[in-house]
């Protein structure tokens, strides 16, 4: 509570000085008893404008530090002084002035100092919350709603949306934040749904033309892949807050899939139709047609997303595979010889991984590539090589043994492979060795017949060590067929070749022909080896210098065998 304020006005009258010191019952009094008025404005200027400089700095500093002022007007004239706050001014360096001597005031105001006010101390900053959420309008989910269904209704209708999509982004903030979320989700979920049925419905009793039907499945799905996400483009804040916060809840795209999945499901005619058409466009590609691949890899897409790619599509695909594939392979291995079905299975191969690459599931290249090698190459390896191995081998067909070989390493199919070689080996060696009729030219045969197996070996069977050592044991057996005659062939090819010495021939072709007449004779087991040393030594001492470098093995293999 503030005290009255009193003043205490001078008269400025000479009469009033004469009072005394302790007579004065205010400032004007009091100050009037001291040997003349020292307030008085009619003394020198200076003192008077010091006088009152200085109750200025007074009024000013108590005005900075928050305090009642006193108001100083001309000493001489008036005062104004605040009782309720005479202590507290004390306390700062104002000089009481009802308690002191007049002439006492003056003479500190002018000997004090001027000093830097007190700065107030500073007060925290303080933020109060309001208590609790303003609550919404009564009827605030209902407005709200009606102005988002609205605006999916015209989603799913691709019209014009009533509402800016700003305001209702915000309406659905406004929805969750209110905690709402949950009957708005099963609402959007339940104009969704209706949509979905009434659309697939729609596809029932479609046109009859399988692209014609296709298409209009593909459109039905890239309309509902943008409405869902058109939507969820609204209702952004429900799918972060609202799902992300509840468990077992679908996003919005997943509940759009998985609402659009279930009504496929009860519309067996759409889906039966869908899938058949795909097959049918693939088996038209397979004949050499041209087919839409975007369509296919759209819908294909769109079974995947689904997840129904692998139960509905891919078993009654391969399965259309094997059957497809099981007639082609046995109408051209009829019809073709085996390079041209080589040809044509190392198409269908080629074609297949394409296919996975345009519009198929990654998935499901493994399945087909093995159901096609299955039936087109696992189903016919006995007859491929029965029909043409040998064949390829008489024609020194590099390039198709080449090819046989690669398919057939798709297939596990080596070991039928090597055996055919050794067959055809044996076979054929057998023919050169036995025919006595022909023993002028065995040496050279052999040379030639070797040479052209270890061409197919290097460029056809990509120096595969099983077919070397196939090789080798073919031609020993061949070689010791006829016991020591080849022995001695080779013998005599030796002498004639060393014999004629360079004749026709260059030094460099000579000792090439020595390392492969070397092969030959590694060849020719222990005892008949023996039996050629002895028959170069009786023919031609000469060459037992030669033969021994030839044979430097045989000389070891028997001295160790004496040695035992």
């Amino acid at each position: 509570m503030s005290h009255p304020k009193r003043s205490y006005n001078n008269t400025s009258s000479s009469s009033s000085s004469s009072s005394g010191s302790g007579s004065g019952s205010g400032v004007g009094g009091g100050v009037g008893g001291i040997g003349g008025n020292p307030f008085q404005t009619t003394s020198n200027t200076n003192t008077s404008s010091m006088k009152k400089a200085k109750s200025q700095a007074i009024s000013c500093s108590m005005e900075k530090n928050g305090q009642n002022n006193h108001h100083y007007e001309d000493f001489g004239t008036s005062m104004i002084v605040d009782d309720n706050n005479l202590k507290s001014e004390s306390q700062f360096g104002v000089i009481d002035c009802t308690s002191q001597n007049p002439t006492t005031i003056v003479a500190a105001n002018l000997s004090r100092k001027k000093a830097t006010p007190p700065q107030p101390a500073k007060k925290p900053l303080v933020i109060k919350f309001t208590k609790g959420k303003p609550k919404p309008p009564t009827n605030f989910e209902e407005t709200t709603w009606i102005v988002l269904k609205s605006a999916i209704n015209a989603i799913f209708l691709k019209q014009r949306t009533p509402s800016h999509f700003e305001d209702l982004y915000q309406a659905v903030d406004s929805l969750c934040i209110h905690k709402m979320g949950g009957d708005l989700y099963q609402r959007i979920e339940k104009e969704c749904e209706a949509h979905i049925c009434r659309v697939l419905q729609s596809l029932v009793g479609q046109s009859p033309d399988l692209v014609v039907f296709l298409s209009l499945v593909e459109n039905c799905w890239q309309d509902l892949c943008n409405q869902i996400m058109m939507i969820r483009g609204i209702a952004l804040v429900l799918d972060t807050t609202y799902v992300k916060q509840t468990s077992n809840v679908l996003s919005l795209w997943d509940m759009g899939l998985h609402l659009f999945r279930r009504h496929l499901s009860l519309c067996p005619e759409v889906e039966h139709r869908t899938v058949t058409g795909m097959l049918r466009l693939i088996e038209k590609e397979r004949l050499g047609e041209a087919i839409d691949r975007t369509l296919l890899n759209h819908l294909l897409k769109m079974f995947t997303a689904l997840g129904i790619y692998s139960e509905s599509f891919e078993k009654p695909f391969l399965e259309c595979t094997t059957e497809f594939y099981a007639a082609e392979g046995v109408k051209f291995m009829q019809l073709s010889d085996v390079p041209d079905y080589l040809k044509h299975v190392e198409l269908r191969l080629h074609e297949e991984h394409e296919r996975c690459l345009l519009y198929l599931d990654s998935s499901t290249r493994k399945p087909l590539v093995a159901t096609t090698e299955r039936q087109l190459l696992e189903r016919h390896t006995s007859a491929i090589l029965d029909k043409g191995f040998t064949m390829l081998m008489d024609g020194n067909r590099i390039e198709d043994l080449r090819r046989l070989y690669a398919l057939f390493s798709r297939v596990n199919a080596f070991e039928l492979l090597r055996q055919a070689l050794s067959s055809y080996i044996r076979g054929t060696g057998q023919g050169l060795i036995m025919d006595e009729e022909k023993d002028k030219d065995l040496v050279s045969s052999l040379l030639e017949f070797k040479a052209s197996l270890d061409m197919i070996w290097e460029e056809s069977f990509s120096r595969n060590d099983v077919f070397s050592n196939t090789i080798k044991d073919a031609f020993e057996h061949l070689i010791n067929l006829r016991q020591n005659r080849p022995a001695e062939l080779i013998a005599k090819f030796l002498d004639e070749k060393l014999r004629a010495g360079n004749k026709g021939t260059s030094e460099e072709e000579l000792e090439g022909l020595l390392d492969k007449v070397l092969v030959l004779f590694r060849f020719i087991q222990v005892s008949a080896s023996v039996d050629l040393i002895l028959f170069v030594i009786f023919k031609d001492p000469s060459c037992l210098s030669l033969l021994f470098l030839l044979c430097r093995p045989i000389f070891f293999h028997i001295s160790a065998y004496n040695c035992h």
